[in-house]
C-alpha cells in the first residue's frame, strides 16, 4: 500500500477515516462523517476482515455444507474473535510498524480489538445486533505489504471483571471464569441439532478460585500470531475461514464427557487437528501453518 503525505502541504493535511463493512450491517459500522486531522507523519488505514466457511460468507442460522471429514452441513451460531498488536510490514521486508487503533466500543487505547460477524439473529443467540469487520486507525506513512496481529487478549487485560469493564470486554458471552479471561475465539456452528464450537482462550492459569485472576502466567496462553504476507489495506480482506480450521476434524462427532466441539481445555481431543492450524501447539501435537486467515 503507498501510504504517502505531502510536506509541502503539512498544514493542511487531513484524511478522512472511513470504514468497508461486510455484509448487510454497514449502517452499525462506525464510520466519520468530517474529515479528521492525522499528524502529517502519519496516515489513516482501514484493515477490513472477512469471516467465512468454506469460503461462504458467514450468516447466522446458515447451512455450510462438506464441512470437516465426513462432509458434515454446519449452521453457523456464532464468530468473534479478539486481535491486538496489529502492525503492518513495510514492502522490502524490516521491522512490523504498529497501527495505533482508534477508540471506540470495539476497540481500546491499549490496542485490543474485537471483530465481531454475528448479528444476534436466528441461531446466533449469544451476541447483539452490531457487528464490527474492520480496523480503524493510523500508522507511521508508507509503503506497507503485510499484516501481522496477535489472535486473543493479553495476559494484562486477560482476565479483568467484566462487569466493571470497558467495552469491548463487556461481553459475557466472550468470558470463562476470571482465572481462564475471555474466549478469543468463538466460532460456534450447529451439526445435526448438537453443537460444535470453537473457543480458543488460556488454560492451566494458576489458582485456587475461578472466580478470581489466576494467580500467575497460564501453562497454556493460547495466543496465536498471525503473519499475512502481501497485505495492501488499501485493496486487500484478510479473511477467517473456520471450514479451513475444522478440515481434519468430524464435527458432527464429540467426545463423550467432553465440551461440545474444541473448547482449549487439555484433554479434548477435538482440538488435537484444529489447534495446529490455528498456528498453536495442544498437548504433545505440535503447532502447524496456520491456515485460519489468509488475504483475498
Amino acid at each position: 500500500m503507498r501510504l504517502a503525505h505531502s510536506f509541502a502541504s503539512l498544514a493542511s493535511l487531513s484524511l478522512t477515516l472511513s470504514l468497508v463493512a461486510c455484509g448487510d450491517d454497514s449502517a452499525q459500522q462506525p464510520t466519520l462523517d468530517a474529515p479528521v486531522a492525522i499528524d502529517a507523519g502519519t496516515s489513516a488505514v482501514t484493515i477490513r476482515f472477512a469471516a467465512r466457511v468454506n469460503g461462504a460468507p458467514f450468516a447466522c442460522g446458515h447451512s455450510y455444507p462438506n464441512v470437516g471429514v465426513a462432509n458434515s452441513t454446519y449452521v453457523g451460531a456464532d464468530f468473534r474473535f479478539f486481535v491486538h498488536d496489529v502492525a503492518l510490514v513495510p514492502r522490502g521486508g524490516g521491522a512490523p510498524v504498529p497501527v495505533a487503533l482508534t477508540v471506540n466500543d470495539h476497540q481500546t487505547a491499549d490496542g485490543v480489538a474485537l471483530l465481531d460477524f454475528e448479528d444476534g439473529t436466528s441461531t446466533c443467540q449469544m451476541g447483539s445486533t452490531a457487528t464490527y469487520t474492520a480496523l480503524v486507525g493510523s500508522v507511521t506513512a508508507g509503503d506497507y505489504r503485510g499484516l501481522t496481529f496477535k489472535l486473543g487478549v493479553p495476559f494484562g487485560k486477560n482476565h479483568l471483571d467484566p462487569a466493571g469493564a470497558a467495552p469491548p470486554y463487556t461481553d459475557p458471552g466472550l468470558t470463562w471464569a476470571w482465572q481462564f479471561g475471555y474466549k478469543f475465539v468463538k466460532a460456534d456452528g450447529i451439526v445435526g441439532g448438537a453443537g460444535f464450537n470453537l473457543h480458543v482462550g488460556s488454560t492451566g492459569c494458576p489458582g485456587e478460585n475461578f472466580e478470581q485472576p489466576p494467580s500467575g502466567p497460564c501453562v497454556n496462553p493460547n495466543l496465536a500470531t498471525i503473519a499475512l504476507t502481501s497485505f495492501d489495506a488499501t485493496a486487500d480482506t484478510a479473511v477467517a475461514d473456520v471450514g479451513a480450521v475444522l478440515a481434519g476434524e468430524d464435527v458432527g462427532v464429540n467426545t463423550a464427557k467432553t465440551a461440545p466441539g474444541c473448547m482449549s481445555f487439555p484433554g479434548d481431543p477435538e482440538c488435537d487437528t484444529v489447534f495446529p492450524k490455528i498456528g498453536l501447539p495442544f498437548e504433545a501435537v505440535a503447532a502447524g501453518q496456520q491456515t485460519f486467515f489468509h488475504v483475498e
